[in-house]
């Protein structure tokens, strides 16, 4: 299982950002609002058939860490604060290391959510889910845990009853991004 610090997730190339973290008491989840100040070059991303520009300078980047859940929720938004995608990370668990920060234990499994591509919903990873179970990197409990987590996801998705995706995300990042 691989641990991930919020710190420097989805940072590769970029030189210069601005980073806030926060514990949201409304919301019961750790948040983590970035904004790309310079980027080497633009992220660009293949999803359904379409190239979407998912970082670039002025880009932002939300998270959302539901405590008591087994997912977090990163949302890439462009400069006006427009949702691209959504990315979800089914995880372990999450956790403060005072050194580095918030993080979460990877459980491997992915959603993805392309708003440019019609909504298209997608899992991600179900074979490094297996391997990581065959392999011993997690336990039988936890691929259990992925697997339930993945179709609560998929069930609220559907529904449109998910309250992280479902956020008004531009006022949040103006009433919270100081």
């Amino acid at each position: 299982m691989k641990r991930k610090f919020l710190t420097n997730t989805y940072l590769k190339g970029i030189d210069n950002y601005i980073m806030m973290q926060f514990e949201d008491d409304n919301l019961d989840c750790y948040t983590v609002i970035k904004k790309v100040n310079s980027i080497d070059k633009p992220y660009i991303s293949t999803r359904g058939g379409k190239d979407i520009c998912l970082l670039k300078e002025g880009y932002y980047i939300l998270e959302y860490m539901p405590k008591g859940e087994h997912y977090g929720v990163r949302i890439f938004l462009d400069e006006n604060k427009n949702d691209l995608s959504y990315y979800i990370d089914i995880i372990d668990k999450v956790g403060i290391d005072y050194d580095k920060g918030l993080y979460y234990d990877d459980l491997y499994l992915d959603i993805t959510i392309d708003r440019l591509c019609d909504d298209l919903v997608k899992v991600w990873d179900e074979d490094e889910l297996q391997n990581a179970l065959d392999e011993q990197d997690i336990t039988k409990e936890q691929y259990d845990i992925a697997y339930a987590t993945l179709k609560k996801l998929l069930n609220e998705i559907s529904q449109n009853s998910n309250r992280y995706i479902n956020n008004k995300h531009k006022n949040y990042i103006e009433n919270n991004f100081k």
